[in-house]
């Protein structure tokens, strides 16, 4: 199918992402990459320079926005991950992670935040169109404190630093700001900060607090001083989430830790919750294995024989998924707003593309309605990556990112996990999807 830079999605059912039901009967009308008009049928008069594409039930949306993806390039199995994903070249890894964004378009989304050092160079690549990709809102690696969550432990400091995926180690005040400064300068449009550690391994427990007050405050400080720039922070625990809210975080990721009293506060402040409920709720399913599932490791991590012998067990999994769907349930009540991100990782263990649409459907499976999910993908997750002037609904001004269904997603989560209902996916208005095919 060709499309003219100028053209109207005629007979269509709008879901803008607003929140409310599809409108039908509707004309979505581009021109030169952005909405032009949304308007009824009945008001809609056909143009000499605009191309018409009968679409009689189907429904348009905003494009899908992930807001917490790495792609990081690198394979690994439960076994071995971060030594897997190391342990290749960089170069292999950046060649790789193109066809890690295609794959999260073909899935509908067309925009995604990442955290890694290809989106910083991925960004460029896609903006050029010689081949498609989805918006890349780039972090860079994030900043962990050396022997932080983004610390790769089983590597020497140095070699860390040069080959690491996710993270930069900066300690101190003055390291902090000079990473954002460093970061700022390679394009990065969000800063990524780990205030808490994530468990990947023995002395990474989740439950500490990684970076002090002065230091995330110096962060965000030295990034909003590039008046746009969004800081995103990897927080686990109630003590890291409420220092990250107080320092100013725009939002806060995970965040599987939040009590009323929190909740409020990031209610107030307009601070976003990005719950990565797929992820978190199956931590100890499918990452890190508990009870009868531990093998025992060839080589083992660093450890502290203080918590060797502590019993990590099927229930003790069970009450951690328990406590992170029920803080994401009281954010959800509180009011605060909530984005979509997956933290798709890298493959096998978490799929490209696959991987948002399950968070899409954990979204709706612990809480909230398909609208509702709908609305955490596309408007807040706009807000969340700093890009809601430009996409995330459907109206006039904004780019046209747009997805064509077959089915009315807002009936069932499962009508935009199913990759066969997109039909069509336009970005900056370019017919850039059809039918999981790329159209140029």
């Amino acid at each position: 199918m060709k499309v003219a830079d100028n053209f109207a999605l005629t007979a269509v059912s709008v879901v803008d992402g607003h929140g409310g039901p599809p409108v039908d009967d509707q004309a979505v009308i581009v021109r030169d990459g952005r909405i032009d008009a949304v308007l009824p049928m009945a008001q809609y008069r056909r143009a000499d320079d605009v191309q018409e594409l009968a679409l009689d039930g189907h429904y348009v949306m905003p494009g899908l926005i992930d807001a917490h993806v790495h792609l990081s390039g690198g394979r690994a199995q439960i076994d071995d991950q971060e030594i897997g994903v190391i342990a290749e070249p960089k170069l292999m890894r950046a060649v790789r992670s193109v066809y890690e964004a295609q794959q999260l378009l073909k899935r509908g989304v067309t925009a995604a935040r990442d955290v890694s050092w290809n989106g910083l160079y991925l960004k460029r690549l896609f903006f050029e169109q010689q081949i498609p990709g989805p918006k890349v809102i780039a972090c860079g690696p994030g900043l962990t404190r050396t022997g932080g969550h983004a610390d790769l432990h089983q590597f020497t400091h140095d070699y860390v630093q040069e080959n690491g995926v996710w993270g930069i180690m900066a300690d101190g005040r003055d390291e902090v700001i000079k990473s954002v400064r460093m970061l700022l300068r390679e394009g990065a449009d969000a800063i990524k900060v780990f205030a808490s550690g994530g468990d990947n391994w023995p002395h990474d427990r989740n439950h500490d607090v990684h970076y002090s007050f002065e230091e995330l405050q110096a962060c965000v400080e030295e990034a909003h001083r590039q008046k746009g720039t969004i800081v995103m922070c990897h927080a686990e625990n109630r003590e890291a989430i409420n220092m990250a809210v107080d320092a100013g975080c725009d939002t806060i990721e995970h965040g599987e830790d939040i009590d009323e009293e929190l909740a409020a506060k990031m209610a107030r402040n307009g601070t976003i919750l990005v719950p990565t409920l797929q992820l978190i709720v199956n931590w100890y399913r499918d990452f890190v294995p508990v009870g009868d599932a531990v093998q025992p490791k060839p080589r083992p991590d660093a450890f502290l024989y203080r918590d060797l012998y502590d019993s990590h067990d099927e229930a003790f999994g069970e009450q951690y998924s328990s406590q992170a769907v029920q803080s994401f349930q009281t954010a959800k009540a509180m009011g605060v707003k909530i984005a979509l991100g997956s933290d798709t990782v890298y493959e096998p263990l978490t799929k490209y593309g696959e991987y948002s649409a399950l968070e899409f459907r954990a979204l709706v499976e612990y809480g909230m309605t398909t609208s509702e999910a709908i609305t955490a993908a596309t408007k807040t997750s706009s807000e969340a990556v700093g890009m809601s002037h430009l996409i995330g609904t459907v109206e006039p001004g904004k780019l046209a990112d747009l997805l064509v269904l077959r089915q009315d997603p807002t009936q069932d989560p499962m009508v935009l996990y199913n990759a066969d209902n997109i039909y069509l996916t336009f970005c900056d208005g370019k017919l850039t999807v059809q039918d999981g095919i790329f159209a140029w």
